[in-house]
């Protein structure tokens, strides 16, 4: 029976979950780096113009309070000036953007999320969606249109399958193909079936590492055997002191 891979559905959506935590951080900054950070320096700029307005009225103020002849008030409109002036000032003075700021919400969000980011998850996603491995019925093996016949499987390289789940198909011609079971479903049998041909005695169908397997099989035997002489000494250390 021919075995087919698909993508692993953690694999779509964990992709398409990146694609849209992207594409909000690329909102946000493009919000920040257009309307926060502007509102910002406006705000401070308000407040110095302000802020030194104040001053003049004060200092005009004074002025006019020592002038010879006694104290001459300011007109309306200094007093309507100084009011709006210190209404702003007594607020406080906002905190001015940071000078990375802008190249911050630049590089790093626009850019780096929202223009890179969302594309480069959504490829990923879509590319991975149309790979397909297939291991037919008389052993040939199918990938990206082209098909290695089982004669021509030289070997399977397992290093990392235990560790990542990842094993690497080697053709005759040196031809090299890479199956990852934590992207492509399917990929764990594909796999076993090709190591168990080749390596019988190292691995099973389902891709399962048979030394490992025996390893463990010889431990419980072990530690089961040790539990029963155990259990039998006292019962011996019993009979002997009856004898005695």
């Amino acid at each position: 029976m021919a075995i087919e891979t698909t993508l692993q559905a953690r694999q779509k959506w964990w992709n398409i979950l990146y694609a849209v935590i992207c594409a909000v951080l690329g909102a946000w900054g493009a919000y920040d780096y257009w309307v926060t950070i502007p509102r910002k320096e406006a705000e401070v700029a308000a407040y110095e113009v302000a802020a030194t307005t104040a001053e003049e009225m004060e200092a005009k103020a004074r002025a006019a309070t020592a002038a010879p002849g006694g104290a001459q008030p300011l007109s309306v409109e200094d007093v309507k000036a100084y009011e709006a002036a210190k209404a702003v000032v007594d607020k406080g003075k906002p905190v001015a953007p940071a000078a990375y700021d802008r190249p911050v919400q630049m590089w790093l969000y626009i850019i780096g999320c929202g223009v890179l980011g969302v594309p480069w998850f959504l490829w990923e996603w879509l590319s991975s969606a149309t790979k397909k491995y297939r291991l037919n019925a008389d052993g040939s093996f199918e990938f990206n249109g082209r098909t290695i016949s089982m004669e021509d499987i030289t070997d399977i390289d397992m290093s990392k399958w235990m560790s990542k789940s990842v094993a690497t198909i080697v053709a005759k011609d040196g031809t090299r193909v890479t199956l990852d079971d934590y992207k492509f479903k399917n990929s764990n049998l594909i796999i076993g079936r090709i190591a168990a041909r080749l390596y019988p005695n190292d691995w099973d169908t389902d891709g399962r590492d048979l030394n490992k397997i025996r390893a463990q099989e010889e431990a419980a035997a072990a530690a089961e055997a040790a539990e029963r002489a155990a259990a039998n000494e006292p019962a011996a250390n019993s009979t002997t002191d009856k004898t005695v």
